[in-house]
């Protein structure tokens, strides 16, 4: 449930918020950069598909090279959906944006299934800098440690992810972006890292709360998806 990768030594790497399904926006803004498909890589903070109508393609993207991408809580319902063949899952799936599979039986959703619980739910990504970063879904727990999660997600079994607080906090807790500023004193730097990535929750702008920045610019509605290059991140 976690992939460490070492530092692309020869170009950029960049991170994406949430796609949704709008994988022709992300492919206009990368070539708006001169992404380098040859050398450079790009990493997503989950939620590959639901709401937009280009879900579909997330396995293509899925196969490319120089994709990456961790397991968001969209991701999480189909695999229970798939799972649990459920009622109520797939109806909830439904609920939130799964539109684009209702009329695919549990044959075609295989391959997504397959795929996505495949996907971590962290990465670590090393910077040609020397420093490290977290990519993580939605949120770590306010007084946290990298190496605790780090330890936690490699011997996690897969069907208590959700039964475990701090893993299910990673792929739905939407809090901390949203606090007071008077409750914000209560978010520590996660240690043992320097700098997490999250998507899932919707802000305006990034927003960054001691070293975790939340990126997801709600590709669906304002018709943006976010694409940071972390070197220039963390050194502005």
């Amino acid at each position: 449930m976690i992939r460490s990768i070492s530092c692309n030594s020869i170009d950029k790497d960049y991170i994406c918020s949430d796609i949704h399904g709008h994988f022709s926006l992300l492919a206009q803004q990368l070539d708006q950069i001169n992404f380098n498909d040859q050398t450079d890589r790009l990493f997503s903070l989950g939620d590959l598909i639901d709401r937009g109508d280009e879900s579909d393609q997330a396995l293509e993207w899925l196969a490319k090279p120089w994709f990456f991408a961790i397991q968001g809580n969209h991701e999480r319902m189909l695999i229970n959906a798939y799972e649990n063949q459920s009622e109520s899952l797939w109806f909830q799936w439904m609920m939130w944006g799964g539109s684009w599979a209702e009329d695919m039986d549990f044959d075609a959703l295989e391959p997504f299934y397959q795929s996505f619980s495949q996907l971590p739910l962290a990465i670590e990504l090393a910077l040609p800098d020397r420093k490290f970063v977290g990519l993580v879904h939605a949120e770590l727990p306010d007084v946290c440690d990298w190496n605790e999660i780090k330890q936690l997600l490699t011997h996690i079994e897969p069907d208590q992810i959700e039964a475990t607080l701090a893993t299910s906090d990673m792929l739905w807790s939407k809090i901390q972006p949203y606090l007071p500023a008077d409750e914000i004193p209560r978010i520590e730097p996660v240690r043992n890292i320097d700098h997490v990535f999250h998507g899932h929750t919707i802000v305006e702008n990034y927003r960054t709360i001691t070293n975790r920045t939340f990126t997801d610019l709600g590709s669906d509605e304002s018709g943006r998806i976010s694409l940071i290059d972390p070197v220039r991140f963390l050194n502005d």
